[in-house]
């Protein structure tokens, strides 16, 4: 199992630092040949690459500014500008650090208490899911952004792209124009990369000659563990958002650091972010891992995939003999065991390959940008096409890509897009469900969806009555 361990890690690490692919594309890439593991060893295989690749995620979105998975968005939004400053170092490790602890904490808590946690999956039912969503969404247009209605007006432009496919209820193509390759939907990857990544690569290649100034790597890797340590409950703070999002259903691992990132802000009132601010980094570094270790609670258990990650892992399961969310997994200690075994090993050894490689990797920096961009444009590319290969996948990265621009040149929050892209068909199908079998009656003996409800309505008034200097998530 060990020798799984250290090659999922590897792996992990290695899709983890390319732009715009992550977990979930990562993941994708392993079924022509998952079935050459022993069954039990690439259970462990695949949760190792898992917590490598959410580590690994951060080295883009900190070194040249483009996310490696969408929920790395969030660390590139200060981290990037910390190391035009000469301090990558100092950022990749504080953020190393703080999604390392947080992975093993819950890591822990997750597989060995595996079993008690259906109790709490059974207490939050439809109600409190659909709360929960609008609070994310709350938390992104009115924390996070300097404009509220154009924050607003994005998150609704994603969700209307969310719709497109076909409408649930009656089985009829929506909003595809006709097109029968928009009837499966926008896929995710193409969209996130043409949201965030060839927007800040295009501006980096057009005004930057290199992405970031030179670092005493030693000290500052050092400075980066202190500033963890300063920030630690800013840290276990998010942390506990990203588990807490991570157990319910479908809700994915972007909403967990957005918001993380979210509190962190609102945490600090009085400190700046996007320019810099080392907690900006901390804060959601610590959702990450967390929300990858507690995500696998609703797909073990039920079935249910905790994110689009999971949704994956279920499959490759499957393909090793794995039928997740039925009796016969719930007793197997052994599945249990390989899952526990594989992602704190991938959380510890991807941690330790990473504080020894981040000197080399930071040297990269120094070359102009202009010498790269090509390899790192292709590697984008070839990350947004692996749904069909076809023209129309190319077509469809191009338009998130003009999309991005706009939104970027006239500061339209792509956060708030990107959240109301990824939860649209959740909201739509927990609004249907809690209209038809709620009434108002019903709700209001329901205190967790209340009190859901009451932090939201919260989040509304304080913001809009004392408004925000300036806007954070808003690139």
């Amino acid at each position: 199992m060990l020798t799984e361990i250290i090659l999922g890690t590897l792996y992990g690490l290695a899709i983890g630092v390319m732009p715009a692919v992550g977990a979930t594309t990562g993941l994708v890439a392993l079924y022509p040949f998952i079935d050459t593991f022993e069954p039990y060893a690439g259970v462990a295989f695949v949760m190792s690459a898992i917590a490598a690749s959410t580590t690994g995620d951060s080295y883009t979105g900190v070194f040249l500014g483009i996310p490696g998975a969408n929920s790395a968005a969030t660390t590139m939004l200060d981290g990037f500008p910390l190391a035009l400053k000469g301090e990558a170092a100092r950022a990749i490790s504080a953020a190393i650090a703080s999604s390392t602890i947080n992975g093993i904490f819950w890591g822990i808590l997750t597989f060995t208490l595996l079993p008690y946690y259906t109790q709490l999956i059974m207490i939050l039912g439809v109600p409190e899911l659909w709360a929960f969503c609008i609070l994310a969404f709350s938390c992104v247009v009115f924390i996070s952004t300097k404009s509220w209605i154009r924050s607003g007006i994005a998150l609704a432009m994603g969700i209307w792209l969310g719709l497109v496919g076909v409408n649930p209820d009656t089985n009829e193509p929506r909003y595809t124009f006709g097109w029968f390759y928009l009837q499966d939907g926008l896929q995710l990857i193409p969209v996130v990369a043409g949201l965030f990544a060839v927007p800040e690569m295009l501006d980096a290649f057009v005004k930057r000659d290199k992405t970031a100034t030179k670092t005493n790597y030693r000290a500052q890797t050092l400075q980066g563990i202190k500033d963890w340590w300063d920030n630690k409950w800013l840290s276990f703070k998010g942390g506990f958002i990203g588990a807490f999002v991570g157990v319910l259903p479908g809700i994915g691992g972007a909403v967990a650091d957005w918001m993380a990132y979210g509190v962190t802000v609102a945490s600090n009132p009085d400190e700046e972010f996007g320019e810099g601010n080392i907690k900006g980094v901390i804060g959601p570094e610590g959702a990450n891992n967390a929300q990858k270790a507690t995500s696998m609670i609703p797909t073990v258990l039920f079935g249910i995939p905790g994110a689009s990650f999971a949704a994956i892992a279920m499959a490759l399961f499957a393909y090793l003999g794995f039928e997740l969310g039925t009796i016969e997994i719930a007793e197997d200690d052994e599945f249990f065991r390989h899952m526990e075994y594989g992602f704190m090993g991938g959380t510890v050894f991807v941690a330790i390959l990473c504080f020894i490689l981040t000197p080399i990797l930071a040297r990269i920096t120094a070359i102009k940008y202009i010498y790269y961009f090509p390899l790192l444009f292709a590697v984008v590319v070839w990350g947004s096409v692996q749904y069909t290969g076809g023209w129309e996948d190319y077509l469809i990265l191009f338009l998130a890509s003009i999309l991005g621009l706009a939104c970027k040149k006239w500061d339209f929050s792509r956060a708030s897009l990107l959240i109301g892209f990824i939860l649209a068909g959740r909201i739509e199908g927990l609004t249907v469900q809690l209209t038809a079998l709620y009434s108002s009656s019903d709700l209001a003996s329901r205190w967790i969806f209340l009190l859901i409800m009451l932090v939201t309505l919260s989040v509304v008034v304080l913001n809009l009555t004392k408004g925000r200097k300036k806007g954070i998530l808003s690139t």
